[in-house]
């Protein structure tokens, strides 16, 4: 990408999240930049492009960032990590999931591509669980579909606690991060079992 589109995102970012979508116009984008209304639509015809440009490198990062995780001992552990990295993702482009319904609402293309992101984060909790239960770490379901809700619950939880932060939370505080991460962990430990517990309390508290 060059330099060029790459301070556009970059300006695009920052006002998405300072104002929100529907407050910010591709004209006080290029005005920020300072270039004209029609060089800034060359490289982004609309912003629905600046926002699908802006979703595909959140997820750039998280792929990168994900492969940098060490190899992880045990399905807790990688748990964690994986959620310490996305939810800081996730932040740093919190405009997304703030006006989530407005975006998904109006950019078809992006909607298909967040259900088929959805699908695959289900699965992976689904094949991370049953490792867990494999392991003796989690129990065994106590009735059928248990834990499609939970996973039902996991996706509910993740897509809002940016939009909850918002709310209740000061963006000057450095602590938002591991509160929710911590929030979010602690869905899990009702579903531990002893051994699992106690994994749990060295992985996560250590």
């Amino acid at each position: 990408m060059n330099k060029k589109k790459e301070l556009l995102l970059k300006i695009a970012k920052r006002l998405f999240t300072e104002y929100g979508v529907a407050e910010v116009s591709l004209r006080q984008i290029a005005a920020e930049v300072g270039i004209s209304h029609s060089n800034l639509i060359y490289h982004f015809p609309s912003k629905n492009d600046l926002i699908i440009a802006l979703h595909h490198q959140l997820m750039e990062k998280a792929i990168a960032l994900n492969q940098q995780v060490k190899t992880a001992s045990h399905p807790l552990e990688g748990l964690l990590q994986s959620t310490q990295i996305g939810f800081t993702i996730l932040y740093e482009y919190r405009f997304l999931m703030i006006d989530l319904p407005h975006i998904l609402r109006d950019n078809k293309i992006l909607h298909n591509t967040f259900l088929d992101l959805e699908k695959l984060r289900a699965d992976m909790y689904s094949i991370e669980i049953q490792k867990a239960v494999d392991q003796n770490l989690m129990r065994q379901e106590l009735y059928q579909g248990e834990y499609t809700g939970f996973i039902e619950h996991i996706k509910i939880f993740s897509d809002a606690w940016i939009a909850s932060s918002a709310i209740y939370d000061s963006p000057e505080n450095n602590n938002i991060i591991e509160k929710y991460v911590k929030l979010f962990m602690g869905f899990f430990y009702p579903y531990l079992t002893d051994e699992g517990r106690s994994v749990f309390d060295e992985v996560y508290f250590q």
